[in-house]
C-alpha cells in the first residue's frame, strides 16, 4: 500500500481537491434546490451522500480482502468521520433533524478541520488519497445541503446534545480500542502529524483538552446561526402590524 508519492499539507494537490469540494458542494446545492418537490430533494440528497459513502465500502472491502496485512484502521468506520460518512444518506432520504443537529457540529466542528489539516501520507492517485478527499468532501458537502436546500438550522438545545452524544461516542470508542489495541478518534495517542492537540501534553491530558477544544469548535460553528436568529427577531419586531 505504499505510494511513491507522499501527500504534502498545503500544496497544489491539497487546494485542488479543496476546490473540488468547494465546487461540487455547490453544484449538488444549486440542483436540490431546484428541485420542486421534497421528495425530489430528498433523492438528490441521497445520491450525492450515497457516493462518498459507496466509495469508502467499496475500497474497504478491498483493502479486507486483497490487502496484507489488514490495516483495521482504514477497514473498519470507527473514526467519526467514515461512520457519520454512513449515517448522512439516511439523514438526507428521511429528512432527519435528529441526524443533523448531531452530525452538524461533529462534521463542521470536526470533520471540517480533516481537510484543512489532513492525517494523510499518500498521494493522488493512491486509492487511499482518493477515498480521504473524497469521503471528507462528501461529508461537509452533505451537511451544507442540509442547511442550504432542507433549511435545516441547529439551535442551542442541538448543541448539548451534540456534545453529549459525542461524548458516549467517544466512550465507546475507548472500549473497541481496547479490545482491538486500535486508535480510533486518536484516543489511544496523538495524531502523527502536528495539532492543536499537542498543546495539552501526553495520554489522558491531550483528551481532556480536546474535550474543551471540542467545546470551542462547536460554539464557532453555531455562532453563525446565532446570528441569524437575532437579524429575524429584529426584522420581526420592527415589521409593522
Amino acid at each position: 500500500m505504499e505510494s511513491t508519492l507522499l501527500f504534502v499539507n498545503y500544496s497544489l494537490e491539497h487546494l485542488i481537491w479543496v476546490l473540488l469540494g468547494l465546487a461540487s458542494s455547490i453544484f449538488w446545492i444549486w440542483l436540490g434546490r431546484k428541485q420542486p418537490t421534497e421528495i425530489g430533494q430528498q433523492r438528490i440528497g441521497l445520491i450525492q451522500s450515497l457516493i462518498p459513502a459507496t466509495l469508502w465500502v467499496t475500497l474497504s472491502l478491498y483493502m479486507l480482502f486483497f490487502e496484507e496485512p489488514v490495516n483495521w484502521g482504514l477497514v473498519l468506520p470507527f473514526h467519526v468521520c467514515y461512520f457519520i460518512n454512513l449515517l448522512l444518506p439516511f439523514m438526507l432520504w428521511q429528512r432527519s433533524f435528529f441526524l443533523f443537529e448531531i452530525t452538524y457540529y461533529m462534521v463542521m466542528g470536526g470533520c471540517a478541520q480533516a481537510l484543512i489539516t489532513p492525517d494523510l501520507k499518500h498521494s493522488f492517485p493512491h486509492f487511499i488519497n482518493f477515498r480521504y478527499f473524497i469521503v471528507h468532501m462528501g461529508l461537509v458537502q452533505s451537511i451544507l445541503y442540509a442547511v442550504f436546500v432542507y433549511r435545516f438550522r441547529p439551535t442551542w438545545k442541538s448543541f448539548g446534545r451534540a456534545f453529549m452524544w459525542t461524548n458516549i461516542y467517544f466512550v465507546f470508542i475507548l472500549g473497541v480500542n481496547y479490545l482491538l489495541g486500535t486508535n480510533f478518534m486518536y484516543l489511544s495517542k496523538k495524531p502523527p502529524t502536528p495539532t492543536l492537540l499537542d498543546l495539552f501534553g501526553e495520554w489522558p491530558w491531550y483528551i481532556v483538552g480536546g474535550e474543551f477544544l471540542c467545546l470551542i469548535m462547536f460554539t464557532l460553528v453555531m455562532l453563525p446561526f446565532t446570528g441569524m436568529s437575532r437579524l429575524r427577531r429584529s426584522e420581526d419586531s420592527a415589521a409593522p402590524y
